[in-house]
């Protein structure tokens, strides 16, 4: 069953007003019975001529790979893109097809000419939808999975945005992955976020074949699809700066209606804990006591877990002294991670001279952020990507 815990940094605020810095913690729960019963795959491999030689070897591999994980009831499909995109496998149940005749199909791959990842994404995008998936009554895992080692040759990161938007409110989560160092790395980026996936930087080749056994294993493990955190603020209060701190550090873009926002959150996968970070301005009020400041409800498959995000208005000096810094810091350290991610190593240090200013210098997540701030400094797309995903082992079992 799942469920949620919210949390503040500061449980008493003064009747003048404050911001509190609030988490909301997400237990996805285990499955029920055989879990979700089938899981919709589409691989959406780039095949420019950049990819030639071990990088598409590896991206046979992996779709191999892939076929090897996949139960009867499950559907996978192939679209290739270059200078243009191609269905080379439309979704197929598995049960009605064969590994040899898929391979057949992925030997057949090559490698030459141009980029146009936005055809392949769409594309895939309508090939899992010639399913006829109907997100009111079906609960489906739906995957794009994506490769790509180059920059697409007529789009910017903004047409993926929106192109990732409508993929995302279709059911659909991309996985995104960039290999190399001369794929565009805000696309990548942008895709894994917008679409309630991930984004990772692959190092090598041989890297492909554990990107999709991991994006298809975790598919399997899904307790519950189109997740999402409801927010129903007070009168007078005001909610910034929200994130998704896990699995991956995320910056989301919320948008309000009223006082009602909804917070979209990837697909709930089991012993895999999620987490939102966000600011909250309590505002001043007369009278003392105990105020709901934010009425938080998870949605996900139908299911429906309710928490609050409260503080007591007071005047005592020693209650408004408490201070719960592990929420400040899961704040802070999710706004590191965030933009070194996107490589904004100057915003990242701002950050931790905040951190070390408030928290000390010997504290072990302010530690840990100097670390990894000093890795993607020195380093590249992996340290930027291997540092959206620290997990403060302290806040999970």
């Amino acid at each position: 069953m799942v469920a949620i815990e919210t949390d503040v940094n500061r449980p008493y605020v003064p009747a003048d007003g404050t911001t509190l810095t609030a988490t909301v913690d997400v237990e996805p729960g285990a499955q029920a019975g055989s879990g979700v019963s089938e899981r919709h795959i589409v691989l959406c491999l780039d095949t420019s001529g950049s990819m030639d030689g071990a990088k598409i070897d590896q991206a046979r591999e992996g779709a191999s790979w892939v076929f090897g994980l996949l139960e009867p009831d499950d559907y996978v499909g192939i679209v290739a893109f270059d200078s243009e995109a191609s269905v080379v496998m439309r979704p197929t149940q598995w049960r009605e097809t064969s590994r040899e005749a898929a391979m057949s199909r992925v030997d057949d791959l090559g490698a030459g000419g141009g980029t146009d990842m936005y055809d392949g994404l769409d594309s895939a995008r309508t090939a899992l939808d010639s399913l006829g998936y109907r997100p009111e009554t079906d609960d489906a895992v739906r995957r794009i999975l994506l490769l790509s080692d180059g920059k697409d040759n007529s789009h910017e990161p903004g047409d993926f945005r929106e192109l990732a938007k409508d993929i995302d409110d279709s059911g659909i989560r991309i996985l995104s992955a960039g290999i190399g160092s001369d794929y565009d790395e805000e696309t990548i980026r942008t895709l894994g976020t917008t679409a309630r996936g991930e984004w990772t930087h692959l190092e090598s080749p041989g890297d492909i074949e554990s990107f999709f056994g991991a994006a298809v294993e975790q598919a399997q493990s899904v307790v519950a699809t189109d997740a999402s955190l409801g927010l129903d603020a007070a009168p007078g209060v005001e909610v910034s700066e929200v994130y998704r701190a896990l699995p991956q550090a995320q910056e989301v873009d919320v948008n309000w209606r009223g006082n009602a926002a909804r917070v979209p959150l990837p697909d709930l996968a089991e012993r895999e804990s999620q987490r939102v970070v966000l600011k909250v301005h309590a505002p001043a009020r007369e009278e003392l006591g105990e105020e709901t400041l934010v009425d938080v409800t998870l949605t996900a498959s139908g299911r429906e877990a309710t928490d609050r995000i409260a503080a007591e208005y007071t005047d005592d000096n020693a209650k408004l002294a408490e201070h719960n810094e592990s929420v400040s810091l899961d704040h802070r350290q999710t706004v590191v991670r965030t933009e070194l991610g996107k490589g904004n190593v100057a915003e990242a240090e701002t950050q931790v001279e905040k951190m070390t200013r408030i928290h000390g210098a010997d504290t072990a997540v302010v530690e840990e952020a100097k670390r990894q701030t000093r890795l993607v400094s020195e380093g590249g797309r992996e340290e930027r990507n291997d540092a959206t995903r620290i997990v403060d082992d302290s806040r999970i079992e």
